[in-house]
């Protein structure tokens, strides 16, 4: 058994908040266009040179461990905001660290925790919404400005990505790769995007990324639930002597579930699973457009089949599958497929003619599954390093551009917030709360400017005259510190994704709440060893 250490109240909360310092402080460093670099030695003493907030946040390890714990929260909660949204990682960071520093000099006053931590949500609720009220839908040029900010400030892989979206569209998919011509390149393909994850992080193969990666997989489809995994034995058995991958498409009893994954960690199968989009007859189609684009049949009880008589017919693949913890993109081979091109026409044709808006959207949802493309993005470089931190570059942008064609984008620059900020000045707090809700709730309004000042501060300008700058200007107005130009953000190119912003500022009151209301820090206790 782990020995553990326990410590409580304040004290607890004080290393919590030591070990959120410490994160914060390194990652925002690289924050904004004149954001600095940070250096980071790997486990064989390779120095790892970056101006990436997501990458510097995973390298940081701290000895102490309730310090260590708080790093952790933080860096999870930072992680979320980038992996939901593409970008984010370093707004989190600083502007959690700000509403925790307030809340803390606010201690004595605050008698009721958790009614400032509803406070807290509350405040990042309005915020968001208030935000959202300021965001405009993508052009063209708003998409490559994007796939340019996201990109480090790289405007040739910000072209190249926002080109790659649009030619497979809104609904098509961006993935990337290795080139094998030592050339950078975008190679289109069919392709599917499916709004599940894996279905046990056991079969993740590609630890860098955490996501399942398979090559030329077998695929089942079922729209019966499999209640017991001896009905899968001879999708498992085929999969073995075929030394193919397998992927299960169908809603799984628990136990069955369990079986996949403990076999998948004994090594005995490579596999990943999950259940099937939608319900009742919208699933079923859904599932249907599936098995026409892997070439599967659909096991259906509904239609007499037994799943211990399937036989190899059964069976579908494609050419690629990706699947991360949210979505799974399936590639195609080239091929033309008659009734694909049929359904499709009668999608468009059902789309126009239909004004019930939930069937639309399902036919619309549909047709993007059926019709999306596949933009490979095919990345080289000089050396193993160039190409690492050129992947996480692209890799960062093509989740911000997607989380930006989703749902639109917001003045950049830490201006969104401050757009905010100046519109809540005039307003009142809401009646009927308690003091220490509405501690909680000022508290996270006051901390938005911070994501501004940390942008300034990093250029080297004064904050507190370009601070005043913005509060008496219109909206969206704001500085460009790589050109030191005061001016419109959107007019200047200097945008984010709506999404970065408000997953940022939900993941940072989230982080607060959490520290705010920690009465006790129960942490494994770290032995020291003599050395010879």
């Amino acid at each position: 058994m782990i020995e553990k250490n326990i410590v409580f109240d304040s004290e607890g909360r004080e290393s919590l908040k030591k070990g959120i310092d410490v994160l914060s402080e390194a990652v925002a460093s690289t924050l904004g266009a004149s954001g600095k670099t940070v250096i980071i030695e790997d486990e064989f003493g390779t120095p790892h040179i970056t101006k990436d907030g997501v990458t510097v946040a995973n390298s940081i390890i701290l000895t102490d461990p309730v310090e260590n714990l708080g790093c952790s929260i933080l860096k999870q909660a930072s992680q979320k905001t980038a992996t939901e949204a593409g970008d984010g990682t370093t707004t989190s960071c600083v502007l959690a660290k700000a509403i925790i520093d307030a809340c803390f000099e606010y201690t004595d006053m605050i008698e009721n925790v958790t009614q400032a931590k509803e406070g807290i949500e509350f405040a990042a609720k309005e915020i968001v919404n208030l935000v959202e009220k300021f965001k405009k839908e993508v052009d063209d040029k708003s998409l490559v400005e994007v796939a340019t900010i996201s990109a480090n400030g790289d405007q040739y892989l910000g072209n190249m990505i926002a080109d790659a979206y649009n030619k497979v569209g809104k609904n098509g998919v961006v993935t990337m790769d290795d080139s094998a011509t030592g050339e950078d390149y975008t190679e289109i393909t069919n392709g599917t995007r499916i709004k599940r994850g894996y279905g046990t992080p056991f079969s993740v193969n590609n630890l860098r990324k955490k996501t399942v990666e398979f090559q030329n997989p077998l695929i089942v489809i079922s729209d019966t639930k499999i209640d017991m995994h001896e009905r899968l034995h001879f999708a498992f058995e085929q999969s073995i002597k075929q030394k193919r991958p397998l992927l299960i498409i169908a809603d799984l009893d628990d136990r069955v579930k369990l079986f996949i994954a403990q076999n998948i960690n004994k090594k005995n199968l490579t596999a990943n699973f999950f259940q099937p989009e939608g319900i009742g007859i919208g699933r079923f189609e859904l599932l249907e457009d599936l098995a026409l684009m892997t070439g599967a049949k659909i096991i259906s009880e509904m239609s007499g089949d037994s799943m211990q008589n399937i036989d190899a017919s059964y069976l579908g693949t494609c050419k690629q599958m990706i699947s991360d913890s949210n979505e799974t993109i399936l590639v195609f081979d080239e091929q033309v497929n008659p009734q694909k091109d049929e359904i499709i026409e009668y999608l468009n044709t059902e789309i126009r003619k239909t004004k019930n808006k939930s069937i639309k959207w399902h036919l619309q949802d549909r047709l993007s599954k059926l019709a999306g493309g596949v933009a490979t993005i095919k990345l080289a470089g000089n050396s193993e390093v160039e190409l690492k931190e050129k992947k996480d570059r692209v890799d960062d942008s093509i989740h911000a551009t997607k989380a930006a064609l989703e749902q639109g984008i917001v003045a950049g620059g830490g201006i969104a917030l401050m757009n905010a900020y100046n519109k809540k000045i005039a307003k009142k707090p809401p009646r009927g709360r308690s003091d220490s809700f509405l501690i909680g709730y000022g508290v996270v309004w006051s901390c938005l400017p911070v994501v501004f000042q940390r942008i300034i501060e990093n250029s080297g300008q004064d904050y507190i005259e370009l601070l005043e700058k913005v509060k008496n200007s219109n909206k969206d107005m704001g500085f460009d510190v790589k050109n030191k130009k005061f001016g419109n953000m959107f007019k200047m190119g200097i945008i984010d994704p709506f999404k970065v912003t408000k997953n940022a500022v939900m993941n940072s009151a989230s982080v607060a709440g959490i520290i705010l209301t920690t009465s006790c820090v129960i942490s494994n206790k770290r032995i020291k060893t003599n050395k010879n």
